[in-house]
């Protein structure tokens, strides 16, 4: 099992690939606010544990299994950020607590809310 920070991690790297189709330890480190001799240490710890690709100075990706768990990461961030938009919560008060819960949920209760917000989408007008 992942660590928070562990999963903290590879869901930046998959936005931040996405976002330019690559990742350096730099972008990761400006992302996070953490300083590069600690991303340096995850992205070792990550590779160690097969999640990532990492050759010191160079670029960062994900293996497939990195992929894969950095994408269900993504997908329930994503929920939250939704419900919390929704509900009118400030932008960086919802980045914040959906950093907390993407970790904390239960899979039973994300599938619940991912229904309920469809629910809510349904009924709205377009």
């Amino acid at each position: 099992m992942l660590s928070r920070t562990s999963e903290n991690y590879l869901r930046v790297i998959y936005e931040i690939i996405e976002r330019k189709g690559y990742a350096r330890p730099k972008d990761i480190s400006t992302t996070l606010d953490i300083s590069p001799p600690s991303v340096t240490q995850m992205l070792q710890k990550l590779a160690k544990q097969g999640l990532v690709n990492y050759e010191k100075h160079g670029a960062v990706t994900l293996t497939e299994q990195g992929k894969q768990s950095a994408s269900a990461l993504k997908s329930r961030y994503q929920v939250f950020l939704k419900l919390f938009d929704m509900a009118g919560v400030s932008p960086k008060t919802a980045f914040m607590d959906a950093c907390y819960l993407e970790h904390q949920l239960s899979e039973e209760t994300l599938t619940k809310l991912i229904q309920f917000i469809e629910n809510i989408e349904k009924t709205q007008p377009k």
